[in-house]
């Protein structure tokens, strides 16, 4: 079985021939590469087509208290929002009917609309004008390990590198607008990054020790509420593989196609064009085999029969969103 990124690595490294020493390093990257294109498929596929994994869809349910609400790192795409304190479906609405529909969307009560943004960095904004620090929780991080702060000071773009001083709190020398920062590492490192005001030294993100740079969506509702319980389903990220003992997240009976996806890309990179390209055609030929099961639900009813009592099928109900009619 090829499941783990080792068992995956050390395949391709011997069906092409190479060493650890030789290309182990970018045999790792490029199972990666092939982490997000199975994680976004659609490029398998000669017409235009997305497709979002059954394997990669979640549920939550948070308060939201204000007009904006920074969500969890992992969501990469919303699949439902409802409220529970009125229960209602809350649509999504785009920047040009909003702006026309709604001029003066400050009004508060239950949310029955929403908005998504995208944001880099951090998952709270500076408060004021001020220096960013930053601490590791493992002392193994040494100042081999570097963290660059990008952000705005008196409205002009700037950065500020910092080197890892382990569990050593290093402060930075740039006073940073209150605006939105950037975060990003030079690597993976062994603990968790904490970034944070110089002044009352507050969190503004902490990076985890498999991140390079955060990335959270802000969820915008209207009206805006008070304080409602909202229920979310969602697809989150694919994971990458980032420890040779890691393995994908989806079923095993598909972790091969990881293999032949990286095997592909290596032979591209050795110059073998005619293994590189017959390797890929079957690498996409798997990937649609994959989607193709992932959208198989036998117990998906659209219609449901009622018997009459001789033997042929009598009243249909067909389900409609919430009623049936």
């Amino acid at each position: 079985m090829l499941s783990t990124r080792l068992q995956i690595k050390n395949s391709v490294l011997s069906t092409t021939q190479q060493t650890a020493s030789q290309i182990g390093s970018l045999v790792n990257d490029l199972i990666n590469v092939t982490m997000q294109e199975i994680g976004d498929p659609g490029w398998a596929f000669k017409d235009e087509k997305t497709h979002l994994w059954s394997w990669l869809k979640r549920k939550t349910t948070f308060t939201a208290t204000s007009e904006d609400t920074v969500l969890e790192r992992d969501v990469d795409k919303i699949a439902l929002l409802r409220q529970l304190d009125s229960p209602t479906r809350i649509d999504y609405v785009p920047d040009e009917i909003f702006y026309r529909e709604l001029p003066d969307p400050s009004e508060s009560g239950n949310p029955r609309l929403y908005r998504l943004w995208e944001i880099g960095g951090t998952s709270t904004k500076l408060a004021a004008a001020d220096k960013v620090d930053i601490v590791s929780s493992s002392s193994s991080d040494t100042t081999d390990y570097k963290i660059v702060i990008t952000g705005y000071i008196g409205g002009r773009l700037e950065s500020e590198e910092y080197s890892v001083n382990g569990m050593t709190t290093v402060s930075g020398t740039k006073t940073f607008d209150a605006r939105e920062l950037f975060v990003s590492k030079s690597a993976l490192t062994y603990g968790d990054i904490t970034v944070k005001r110089n002044t009352g030294a507050s969190t503004l993100v902490v990076v985890g020790k498999e991140e390079i740079t955060p990335r959270f969506k802000v969820l915008s509702l209207y009206p805006t509420p008070t304080s409602n319980t909202i229920y979310m389903e969602y697809y989150k990220k694919i994971k990458e593989l980032n420890n040779d003992s890691e393995s994908p997240e989806f079923d095993s009976k598909w972790h091969h196609v990881v293999r032949i996806g990286t095997l592909a890309k290596v032979y591209e990179h050795l110059g073998k064009t005619v293994d590189a390209q017959t390797t890929n055609a079957w690498y996409s030929k798997m990937v649609r085999s994959m989607v193709a099961s992932d959208e198989t639900n036998p117990d998906y009813v659209p219609y449901l029969g009622k018997r009459d009592g001789r033997g042929s099928s009598g009243v249909r109900l067909h389900l409609s969103e919430d009623t049936i009619v």
